[in-house]
């Protein structure tokens, strides 16, 4: 049984097929990942961020400091760009829609999903599509990942601002796995196959997150919040890394997916500001459908867009000859 080559013949299949089974089985099971430690640790939310230490580890390792310029390059566009289109689409919606927003989409939700990014099945995809800067990019991206921001931006007219211990100990582990493989190349080697490991037990914590019949309920509102994302997001970044970075903008598209973790926002802005609590139960519902399609699908855009990159390439090669 070739289950492993099965897996990986569908885009980020390392982490989207794991995601998806513990998403079943929690909806059918719901009981089942909580039966203790430690199986609870490993496969729940409860070890998530452990998980993602680990790999932002692993991916330091993995980063050359000779590399380091291009990936703060690329990655530091394309998280920039992602935060300016936040803040001034999150503000907008706000402004003009309110705290309940339009659609049957809050603003709780709205600006989840709008800021959410998944490294981890930017990385999986990366891994099949990409080369060694677009994979040491995870790092950064991690740094955009975390529900402060949308939760900054929910609640700034409060004067909640960018938690700054985050932001290091999010880079904490990065940095520590950069100076290790950097160090001693036999660590870099030993590392190398980490990322690949990793990713069905992140994907695992994700899903186990999940009620498929929670998320199906809210269907319609969480495909417009979902096509919302695309839209205002996932488009406008493709065009800054064709135009700003001159790359073919799977990369970009990659970074478009939402994450399990941003399920965790609308109760954490809700603990801040009341007001958002009323909105809390849907907009979860709404996020983890978000999830679902933008793992589904950005696989696929990628693989499109990466084709379309190799067959530019190629085609760039004849006329040069």
């Amino acid at each position: 049984m070739n289950i492993l080559g099965r897996i990986k013949r569908i885009p980020g299949g390392l982490l989207i097929v794991p995601m998806m089974l513990a998403a079943v089985i929690n909806t059918v099971f719901p009981s089942f990942f909580q039966i203790g430690d430690p199986t609870t640790a490993l496969f729940t939310s409860k070890g998530t961020m452990v998980l993602i230490g680990m790999i932002l580890l692993v991916s330091g390792t993995q980063l050359n400091l000779s590399q380091l310029l291009v990936t703060l390059k690329r990655a530091g566009v394309l998280c920039a760009s992602r935060i300016i289109i936040s803040v001034l689409f999150g503000w907008a919606f706000v402004h003009f829609f309110g705290i309940s927003g339009i659609g049957g989409v809050s603003a709780v939700a709205f600006i989840a999903v709008l800021t959410s990014c998944n490294p981890g099945l930017y990385l999986a995809l990366m891994n099949t599509y990409g080369d060694d800067v677009d994979r040491a990019a995870f790092g950064i991206l991690n740094l955009i990942a975390v529900p402060v921001i949308p939760v900054m931006i929910l609640n700034s007219a409060s004067g909640v601002g960018i938690d700054l211990l985050s932001v290091l100990a999010t880079l904490v582990p990065f940095l520590i796995g950069i100076l290790l493989g950097n160090l001693d190349a036999n660590i870099q080697k030993m590392f190398a196959p980490g990322t690949l490991i990793l990713l069905p037990f992140l994907g695992t914590s994700f899903g186990s997150n999940i009620d498929l019949g929670i998320a199906f309920q809210s269907s319609l509102s969480g495909l417009l919040v979902t096509v919302l994302f695309m839209l205002i997001c996932m488009l406008p970044l493709i065009g800054v890394d064709r135009t700003i970075l001159k790359r073919p903008g799977y990369a970009a598209a990659a970074t478009c997916s939402v994450a399990g973790l941003s399920m965790v926002v609308p109760s954490m802005a809700a603990e801040f500001n009341p007001a958002y609590a009323p909105y809390v139960d849907i907009a979860i519902a709404q996020i983890a459908f978000a999830v679902i399609l933008t793992s589904l699908t950005v696989p696929y855009i990628v693989k499109r867009l990466a084709g379309a990159g190799v067959k530019a390439s190629i085609a760039a090669n004849k006329l040069s000859e």
